[in-house]
Protein backbone atom coordinates (compact mmCIF):
# COMPACT_ATOMS: atom_id res chain seq x y z
CA UNK A 1 0.00 0.00 0.00
CA UNK A 2 1.16 3.51 -0.78
CA UNK A 3 -0.44 6.55 0.82
CA UNK A 4 -0.02 10.27 1.29
CA UNK A 5 -1.50 11.83 4.41
CA UNK A 6 -1.85 15.57 4.93
CA UNK A 7 -3.44 17.39 7.85
CA UNK A 8 -5.98 19.60 6.09
CA UNK A 9 -8.60 21.79 7.71
CA UNK A 10 -11.45 22.78 5.42
CA UNK A 11 -15.06 23.84 5.60
CA UNK A 12 -16.33 20.95 3.48
CA UNK A 13 -15.15 17.65 2.03
CA UNK A 14 -14.91 19.24 -1.43
CA UNK A 15 -12.67 22.02 -0.09
CA UNK A 16 -10.50 19.42 1.67
CA UNK A 17 -10.02 17.47 -1.56
CA UNK A 18 -9.19 20.65 -3.49
CA UNK A 19 -6.63 21.63 -0.84
CA UNK A 20 -5.15 18.12 -0.88
CA UNK A 21 -4.54 18.30 -4.65
CA UNK A 22 -3.08 21.81 -4.30
CA UNK A 23 -0.52 20.50 -1.78
CA UNK A 24 0.31 17.47 -3.92
CA UNK A 25 0.77 19.62 -7.02
CA UNK A 26 2.84 22.31 -5.28
CA UNK A 27 5.14 20.03 -3.29
CA UNK A 28 5.56 17.25 -5.83
CA UNK A 29 7.66 14.13 -5.41
CA UNK A 30 10.81 16.01 -4.37
CA UNK A 31 9.21 17.26 -1.13
CA UNK A 32 6.05 15.27 -0.42
CA UNK A 33 6.64 12.00 1.43
CA UNK A 34 4.77 8.88 0.40
CA UNK A 35 4.34 6.10 2.94
CA UNK A 36 4.79 2.51 1.80
CA UNK A 37 3.83 -0.54 3.83
CA UNK A 38 3.39 -4.19 2.98
CA UNK A 39 -0.29 -5.16 3.01
CA UNK A 40 0.45 -7.93 5.51
CA UNK A 41 2.45 -5.68 7.91
CA UNK A 42 1.26 -2.06 8.06
CA UNK A 43 3.60 -1.40 11.00
CA UNK A 44 6.56 -1.89 8.63
CA UNK A 45 5.76 1.47 7.00
CA UNK A 46 8.62 3.37 5.37
CA UNK A 47 8.54 6.97 4.18
CA UNK A 48 9.95 7.83 0.75
CA UNK A 49 10.69 11.20 -0.82
CA UNK A 50 11.20 10.88 -4.55
CA UNK A 51 12.63 7.36 -4.95
CA UNK A 52 14.67 7.33 -1.73
CA UNK A 53 13.80 6.17 1.79
CA UNK A 54 13.36 9.14 4.12
CA UNK A 55 13.63 9.32 7.91
CA UNK A 56 10.28 9.49 9.70
CA UNK A 57 11.80 11.04 12.83
CA UNK A 58 12.43 14.80 12.48
CA UNK A 59 15.50 14.38 14.73
CA UNK A 60 17.11 12.18 12.03
CA UNK A 61 17.13 14.98 9.40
Amino acid sequence: MVSVALPIEAGSPAEAVAEFWRYVTELGPAELPAFVSPAEDELAMQAYVADEPAPQDPEED
